[in-house]
């Protein structure tokens, strides 16, 4: 839904700090080297060579590298087989097994979680709190509905959960990229929603590169005279914004996260948020905000910096889309205030 609030030139480079930080912790490029020469040591080979892009390239580069791995991993499992025809049950050796083999051989050289000294708990976790707290999401950028504080003192810990963004069952190879590791919420992470759904960037817009603003708006299409006076009923929704075409690119992957993410489903919840922008609105138009900016004022000095930061009081959230990840709900509220005439 919403956008990290980096470039891709800032985003490649904590890319390059997170692969130090790993490279100091870990001894990935080591273990891939010096893999022994079993049906697993032409896809180390490969993976020790591109070891700076599988961890720090954008998603288009994990996508070429995902296909260029494709025949490698295909092969040493064909071999595997070849050489195991029966698994540990003493039957026939199936895809399954074949895949749990390739995996678990792979997660022990790219260790997200699997072991004590993986990247979430080795040393209580500190490598994942602060790559947590370098991208400085409050909220989950996938539904903008929960907080994903990161904290970690005596007293509490608690950061955003990770999702893979490229299956870390399917692409184990991939769990310790940079730009695979996608802070969110226990509920958009969780098996309810994106689970093991396979994600792309040609199906699916990617947090670190987009967002759903200018494509899809939060609406109420009703007016403040039906609210306000009659009481009228209304239905929250996630709309297409004005000259964005239904089946443009864009639109299709936005709405292919609004599904996964139940995105409509679950902000019929938040109806009271946007009734309360709603009345607001309506009582602080421009005019009176303009007068407020001019009015309260100490020694002559306005007591507030700008009328967007009276606005912003008005409707209790950020209006600006760069303060998007400091709060939740911070798109609905920019969403409805505009709908209303509150002009950000």
């Amino acid at each position: 839904m919403i956008k990290v609030p980096f470039s891709l030139s800032e985003l490649d480079r904590m890319a390059i700090t997170f692969y130090k930080d790993l490279e100091k912790e870990f001894n990935i490029k080591s273990d891939l080297q010096n893999w022994p020469n079993d049906e697993l040591k032409p896809v180390m080979d490969y993976l020790a060579q591109r070891l700076e892009t599988i961890i720090c390239g954008r998603p288009h580069e994990l996508e070429s590298e995902m296909q260029s791995l494709k025949n490698l991993v295909d092969t040493a499992k064909q071999n595997y087989k070849s050489n195991n025809p029966k698994n540990s049950k003493g039957k026939d050796i199936t895809d399954a097994d074949l895949h749990s083999w390739f995996k678990g051989k792979i997660f022990r050289v790219f260790d997200y979680d699997s072991s004590k000294d993986s990247f979430t708990t080795k040393d209580s976790g500190r490598l994942a709190y602060r790559h947590a707290k370098r991208l400085d999401m409050n909220t989950c950028p996938y539904c903008n509905a929960n907080f994903t504080f990161t904290v970690r003192n005596k007293r509490l810990k608690s950061r955003p959960q990770f999702d893979h963004f490229y299956n870390k069952g399917r692409h184990p190879y991939l769990s310790l990229s940079f730009y695979n590791l996608i802070p969110s919420c226990a509920l958009c992470n969780s098996g309810a929603l994106k689970g093991q759904k396979e994600f792309s960037m040609a199906e699916n817009s990617h947090p670190f590169i987009e967002s759903v603003e200018n494509i899809y708006q939060f609406r109420t299409k009703i007016s403040a005279v039906d609210f306000l006076v009659s009481a009228g009923s209304f239905e929250l929704k996630m709309v297409l914004c004005e000259k964005v075409k239904f089946r443009d690119p864009v639109s299709i992957k936005a709405r292919n996260n609004m599904e996964v993410f139940a995105l409509n489903d679950r902000y019929k919840y938040h109806k009271d948020i946007a009734e309360s922008v709603i009345k607001n609105s309506h009582i602080y138009c421009n005019t009176a905000i303009g007068d407020l900016y001019k009015t309260f004022k100490v020694d002559g000095k306005s007591i507030f910096n700008s009328e967007l930061e009276i606005k912003e009081l008005i409707v209790g959230n950020y209006l600006r889309i760069a303060d998007s990840h400091k709060r939740i709900h911070t798109k609905l509220v920019r969403d409805i205030a505009e709908e209303f005439g509150l002009v950000i």
